[in-house]
């Protein structure tokens, strides 16, 4: 794919413009997601000439917004929710939505792990596509995954929720 016209970059930005949205949705809440966002996309449209169509555009980019995130959770560290969120008494009572047990389960995690499962389990990539996305080796991907999945069972029990 050719990024170089507007035109062709417009079909980009409303092509992926909602996934690169629930991505970094995923990655640093609600808070600047609009900036975040635009800012992604304005870096790949000034970097579109380094596009090399080695890997999908969709690659490319996923890696300018996990770029654009980390960035954002570095200048931004005393504003994050604190990564072990406590659930309340009476919210344990309730039954908690899945979006919220999910929501949770990822603020629970590192940034890097939280990427990983993100890419994997919602936008659907693959370990190879996840590891040209972000830039790291297929087995860290993997060793990430695990990592992740261990820290939301511990997570999950610790919090009472039934698996």
């Amino acid at each position: 794919m050719s990024l170089h016209s507007p035109e062709e970059f417009k079909k980009f930005y409303e092509e992926h413009a909602p996934k690169v949205r629930g991505m970094l949705f995923r990655l640093v809440g609600e808070q600047s997601l609009s900036d975040l966002t635009q800012e992604a996309f304005l870096k790949a449209w000034e970097h579109r000439d380094k596009f090399r169509g080695d890997a999908e555009a969709s690659t490319w980019l996923y890696r300018i917004s996990y770029n654009c995130a980390v960035d954002y959770l570095r200048k931004n560290r005393n504003k994050q929710m604190p990564a072990d969120v406590e659930v309340s008494a009476t919210s344990q009572e309730e039954e908690l939505s899945g979006r919220e047990i999910v929501d949770l389960l990822l603020r629970s995690l590192d940034i890097e792990q939280r990427a990983v499962v993100i890419l994997f389990y919602f936008e659907d990539q693959g370990i190879k596509e996840i590891s040209e996305s972000l830039s790291i080796p297929e087995g860290t991907v993997k060793s990430r995954l695990n990592h992740a999945r261990q820290k939301m069972n511990e997570f999950l029990t610790k919090k009472g929720v039934a698996q």
